[in-house]
């Protein structure tokens, strides 16, 4: 039936721990010192993937449906009648 949920597993543990290993060893033999700007700008750019968090995009999601409005644009107040004038300052 295979192993029970939540436990580790075996193959996985041992392919972490081996690359682990090989990773340290790696970074153990690297010479900053003798590395090329380039060089070791692309170590900066690999390795900070795994130090720093990566940012999610942050979604904002309303349930609010969307309003509607007219904006009406006139010259001046003197162009419209008392009874329109009254119904723009009212709504």
């Amino acid at each position: 039936m295979g192993r029970p949920k939540g436990s580790p597993n075996k193959l996985t543990k041992d392919i972490k721990e081996k690359l682990s290993y090989i990773v340290k060893d790696a970074l153990d033999s690297l010479d900053v010192k003798t590395m090329t700007k380039a060089e070791k700008l692309k170590l900066i750019q690999v390795g900070v993937q795994y130090i720093v968090p990566r940012l999610r995009q942050i979604e904002e999601v309303t349930d609010e449906p969307p309003r509607q409005f007219q904006i009406e644009v006139i010259e001046s107040r003197s162009q419209l009648s008392e009874k329109e004038l009254n119904k723009v300052l009212t709504g």
